[in-house]
């Protein structure tokens, strides 16, 4: 992926809530998002990339329009003005700021449908390879 050319044209078609939105402000907000995840060489990254861009956007106009992307109303107080917030279920504080917006779930849903598993190897395999000197680690056998 080349992180300097964000796909402003699908993003636009994609995403019309945001044509209100000027494309340096967006280009801005793209090179930030970059911050949140890492691009690699996978088919997703395009659509990773435009979702946390989305999420970030939709974050900016509700502080904007004064309203709170904090989490769900729980209890109001109108004298002496009380707001209660409940976070939504989330594992991570990370997890938690992606949730505040529906762009931001997709992001989280689609990041792990997209991430790949890596292997690392234990002890079972390193007792076949030959140390220094010729001899095998481990006597050959697992311990």
């Amino acid at each position: 992926m080349e992180t300097s050319t964000f796909p402003l044209t699908s993003f636009r078609v994609l995403y019309p809530q945001f044509n209100g939105v000027g494309d340096d402000e967006i280009d801005i907000i793209a090179q930030s998002a970059l911050n949140y995840f890492s691009a690699c060489k996978g088919v997703c990254t395009n659509e990773l990339w435009m979702l946390v861009v989305a999420h970030m956007l939709t974050l900016r106009k509700m502080i904007a329009d004064d309203e709170s992307p904090t989490g769900v109303v729980t209890s109001v107080t109108i004298d002496k003005v009380s707001v209660s917030f409940t976070a939504p279920p989330a594992g991570s504080d990370w997890s938690h700021w992606f949730k505040m917006t529906t762009f931001g779930q997709q992001f989280l849903a689609l990041i792990k449908r997209c991430s790949v598993p890596q292997y690392l190897g234990g002890g079972g395999e390193r007792s076949a390879f030959r140390g220094v000197g010729g001899r095998f680690t481990r006597g050959g056998r697992l311990r």
